[in-house]
């Protein structure tokens, strides 16, 4: 065996990184957690919550490499896989338990429905649905409420954190769209009826969002970045190729709506009790 033939040998078998592929989901995770702990302020259970988020967030990655979703190469030369999934699986047990029993009430429900998507999320990856836009709506949910215990955590008052956590959502399902439609126009194999609906769910998300600034709505304003971005490449869909440059873009929307979300409620403090 030459040289070369036995570096390709290594790197077939050569273990798998076991974090999450979907970088999009860095942000929709991390930025939220960031601007509810910037607001909400460090305390016990908002270092648990999010130190369960982080652990359960990379969690994803080893138990699709498990389950095969990354192929059955990765799976046999990614031994360390159950170990890592396991590690990460009882950190997110003991730090999320451990939030749930010093937290309030209404972190306590907060916490459930957490669990609920999280489990969720975790069962349409292993059946390899991930890509479905029902599933990236569950993955939108699922990480973007642990933002809103971190506030609740905070003390920050219900309603506040149902808008901010619902300002967060409608953006995300905005530009998570319109990558979408991106892909879809360029993809011959995609059924004609996709783009239609990618449409039709875009133009509503931003018809309401506008219709709920006008009602006097303020987090509609918030999410201002995000639904300019998602109509920007609905009306100037890149190529698929310059999707790391969409990626960076998208993070930068993300980051800037965060920190009008903190302006805002450095200028608007509605706390809480």
């Amino acid at each position: 065996m030459n040289g070369a033939t036995a570096h390709q040998a290594v790197d077939a078998t050569a273990p798998v990184r076991l974090h999450p592929k979907e970088h999009g989901a860095y942000a929709i995770v991390g930025v939220p957690l960031v601007v509810a702990l910037a607001i909400g302020g460090l305390n016990s259970v908002a270092v648990l919550v999010t130190i369960a988020t982080i652990a359960g967030f990379i969690a994803n990655e080893p138990l699709m490499v498990l389950s095969g979703r990354r192929g059955e190469r990765a799976r046999l030369s990614t031994p360390s896989a159950l170990w890592t999934l396991e590690v990460l699986l009882l950190i997110t047990v003991i730090s999320g338990g451990s939030a749930f029993w010093l937290g309030s009430e209404k972190v306590q429900a907060a916490l459930i429905a957490c669990t609920f998507f999280a489990v969720a999320g975790f069962a349409i990856s292993v059946a390899g649905w991930q890509r479905a836009f029902i599933a990236q709506l569950t993955g939108i949910v699922g990480l973007t409420l642990p933002s809103a215990v971190v506030l609740l955590a905070g003390g920050i008052d219900t309603v506040s954190v149902v808008g901010l956590s619902a300002a967060w959502i409608i953006g995300r399902v905005a530009t998570t769209t319109a990558v979408r439609s991106v892909v879809a126009f360029q993809k011959t194999s995609t059924h004609h009826q996709v783009p239609r609906i990618n449409d039709i769910v875009l133009a509503t998300v931003v018809l309401g969002c506008a219709a709920g600034f006008f009602s006097g709505v303020s987090e509609c304003l918030l999410i201002t970045p995000l639904i300019a971005s998602a109509i920007y490449l609905r009306l100037q869909p890149p190529l698929i190729r310059h999707m790391r440059q969409i990626g960076y873009s998208l993070l930068a929307a993300n980051c800037v709506s965060g920190l009008l979300m903190i302006v805002w409620f450095g200028t608007n403090w509605p706390v809480a009790q």
